[in-house]
């Protein structure tokens, strides 16, 4: 069965379309929340690349953040007028900090973190578990400034994935107290997960809903 994953991510859209666990397109384009009303046509694009139309999808899995508060509820409303206008379609909002975490490849039981700049000198992280053959929220969702944050690691150890994008801002808020990978993040993980497809547009990840610029 055809599966699409849309990804909102720091600065630009991710989307990839599966048939169950093989992966077959990924594409990306550069996209600011402002400019989330050209979603559309950029997914109507890459499916026609592939040789799909959009009702040839029947299930959709939408990254629901961290993130800006205007990608993410652009991406789940879309989702939702989908559904409504074809009674085939199935979609559900997951965590895209799950791809994050999972291109650190986390052993069984492992928890790592997804990193992002927060703004206001602060960092988010969002903890992943590898449970059995999926990745899980770990439940931990933080707000950091630079001294908790190295506090935090310290009493927390973990790896860390954070986006190129969120990279320099990260660097200058932690130095070298706390290290990170920067990752492609994989969307397998969004894929393969269980979670079950129940067109709830409201399933997102607001560690902080609103911040003011840095």
């Amino acid at each position: 069965m055809l599966h699409g994953i849309l990804d909102p991510e720091p600065g630009r859209l991710v989307f990839a379309l599966f048939d169950g666990p093989a992966k077959l397109h990924q594409a990306e384009c550069v996209m600011q929340p402002r400019d989330a009303s050209g979603m559309p046509d950029f997914i109507a694009g890459e499916l026609e690349t592939c040789g799909h139309v959009l009702a040839d999808v029947p299930r959709w899995t939408f990254g629901a953040g961290p993130g800006s508060f205007t990608f993410l509820r652009v991406a789940a409303a879309l989702g939702a007028g989908w559904a409504a206008g074809h009674d085939r379609m199935k979609f559900r909002c997951l965590p895209g900090a799950l791809a994050l975490a999972a291109a650190l490849r986390p052993a069984p039981g492992e928890t790592v973190g997804a990193v992002y700049d927060g703004r206001n000198r602060e960092l988010l992280c969002f903890g992943v578990t590898a449970a059995a053959d999926e990745l899980i929220p770990s439940g931990e969702e933080r707000i950091l400034t630079a001294d908790a944050a190295a506090a935090y690691f310290a009493a927390h150890p973990m790896r860390l994935a954070a986006f190129a994008k969120d990279a320099p801002a990260l660097r200058e808020l932690l130095g070298d107290r706390v290290d990170f990978t920067v990752a492609e993040p994989d969307l397998t993980a969004l894929a393969l997960s269980r979670a079950a497809f129940d067109n709830d547009p409201d399933k997102m990840v607001y560690i902080r809903p609103a911040v003011a610029g840095r």
